[in-house]
């Protein structure tokens, strides 16, 4: 098949749908089919255009196996509601252009968020007259409603008559959690809908048995306890708490944040009243380099904010973090809450809980044998979702979609 997917990020951005959906492309094309990725010029989260891609409407590159074309985007380091709503329909709006100058694929699988996405392939499906798949990580627009990147009013009500449209317009359709599958199947989907969960790949697992280099990877030396966030530094991560956290642990213990983000200046800010050296900030990196600093911290930190829109999710880095047999502490609720749990892979608190946070990352200091454990657990948590089993699943919706 010759397979087109839309999604608004893809690397060399380093974000979960960057990395889940190069996964897959990868693998649809190692598989025998032409896949062609259309994305935006990288920018995120900074929103300043990399210097090697700007001033030009498409740039197109070889990758794996398969084609990425990056087009235009309206970018700008504001965070504020109206420049993301314009960065994401601008994508839309390009990618429609763009895409529909393409050679008349077989198939298109569009990823949302934003829901922009969705409706760039459910066009370009129209315009091509070809079945589509939506691939949906994240329910939109209510976590955009969660995060106050959207208030009451004509906006929200457009975003949900919107969601309702692409549910019912899909020919397949994609989730990363039972709770989504639900979600779609209320809202009227009627459309095959399969669980493709994050998950890791197999060289994230081959990582995690190689033999921790703490010096390289830039950690505290040992005796101090290494605690480490690798991500996003955003408002639905609720890191503030741990921050918070580091205060009360004090000293003996130190939390890098390895990523950027919106929320990364208010949480240095919230550090810079701490002693030096219990929080330390690191820009991101390649992915592999990352979990190179993950393996080598004794402890790993998933972390959700106290929203009820986000018990539905289950988010990629804790198939990632737990693929690192390192122990995991996992502040968040619902879903991912009970995955963890049910798997014995990581401690869990409640998220916002400062001093419970604290008291998990302290014992598992104080408590090898439960660390060892811990990290066994999110090892057969990592290695039951690898995501080139997900290509097999994906591959079969794509032919069944198309018939």
């Amino acid at each position: 098949m010759r397979i087109l997917i839309v999604s608004q990020y893809f690397a060399p951005e380093v974000t979960a749908a960057s990395l889940r959906l190069g996964a897959l492309a990868e693998g649809l094309a190692q598989e025998g089919h032409e896949v062609e990725v259309l994305c935006e010029v990288p920018n995120h989260p900074a929103g300043i255009v990399e210097p090697d891609y700007r001033r030009r409407a498409v740039v197109r590159r070889g990758a794996d196996g398969y084609d990425v074309s990056h087009v235009w985007v309206w970018a700008r380091p504001s965070k504020r509601a109206r420049t993301r709503i314009a960065n994401y329909a601008s994508f839309g709006a390009v990618a429609c252009a763009v895409g529909s100058c393409r050679r008349r694929p077989d198939v298109i699988y569009a990823s949302s968020p934003p829901l922009s996405v969705g409706l760039a392939g459910m066009i370009l499906a129209k315009r091509f007259r070809v079945p589509w798949v939506l691939d949906v990580r994240d329910l939109w627009p209510e976590v955009a409603v969660a995060l106050g990147e959207i208030g009451p009013g004509r906006l929200l009500r457009a975003a949900e008559r919107l969601e309702r449209a692409l549910y019912r317009s899909a020919s397949g359709i994609t989730v990363t959690t039972e709770p989504f599958r639900r979600h779609v199947e209320a809202l009227g989907a009627t459309a095959p809908i399969v669980h493709l969960p994050n998950g890791t790949t197999r060289a994230w697992l081959e990582i995690g048995r190689r033999e921790p280099d703490r010096e390289g990877a830039g950690l505290a030396e040992e005796g101090t306890f290494a605690w480490t966030y690798a991500g996003n530094l955003g408002i639905a991560q609720g890191l503030g708490t741990a921050v918070d956290a580091a205060r009360q642990l004090g000293e003996g213990f130190q939390l890098t944040f390895l990523g950027d983000g919106a929320e990364r200046e208010k949480l240095e800010a919230q550090a810079g009243e701490l002693v030096g050296g219990s929080v330390v900030f690191r820009s991101s990196v390649e992915p592999s380099r990352a979990a190179e600093v993950m393996r080598a911290s004794d402890a790993l930190l998933v972390s959700l904010a106290d929203q009820p829109a986000l018990e539905k999710c289950v988010p990629g880095k804790l198939y990632q973090c737990g693929a690192m047999r390192r122990p995991m502490v996992v502040a968040a609720a619902g879903e991912t809450r009970d995955l963890t749990e049910r798997e014995h892979a990581g401690l869990t608190v409640r998220p916002g809980d400062a001093s419970g946070l604290a008291a998990a990352v302290r014992r598992l200091r104080d408590d090898s044998d439960l660390a060892a454990e811990l990290s066994a657990g999110g090892a057969r948590l990592a290695a039951g979702s690898l995501r080139e089993e997900g290509v097999e699943r994906l591959e079969e919706l794509l032919v069944e979609v198309t018939g």
